[in-house]
């Protein structure tokens, strides 16, 4: 499984459980469903700032390995006149 699909399966199964236990919380409901709001936006807030991350080290990733392919793809052309000549 993916880090990121362990950290973001975390953070989910966290949120539901402050959730779960805020409706069985001792206080009226109303006191109840803003906590629950209050938590969500907070909760919304740091999933969104921990997806722009995430997306942001498989950006650089991806252009990491852009970068190599086309390095390996130049020296493969390079080579490519002396491997075809030495197989004549």
């Amino acid at each position: 499984m993916k880090t990121s699909s362990i950290i973001i399966s975390t953070l989910i199964a966290s949120a539901a459980g402050v959730a779960i236990g805020m409706l069985f919380a001792p206080e009226k409901g109303s006191r109840t469903r803003r906590k629950i709001l209050e938590k969500n936006h907070e909760y919304s807030d740091f999933m969104s700032d921990s997806y722009d991350d995430i997306v942001d080290s498989v950006s650089k990733s991806l252009a990491s390995i852009e970068d190599e392919s086309k390095r390996i793809a130049k020296k493969a052309k390079k080579a490519a006149p002396e491997i075809n000549a030495d197989l004549k």
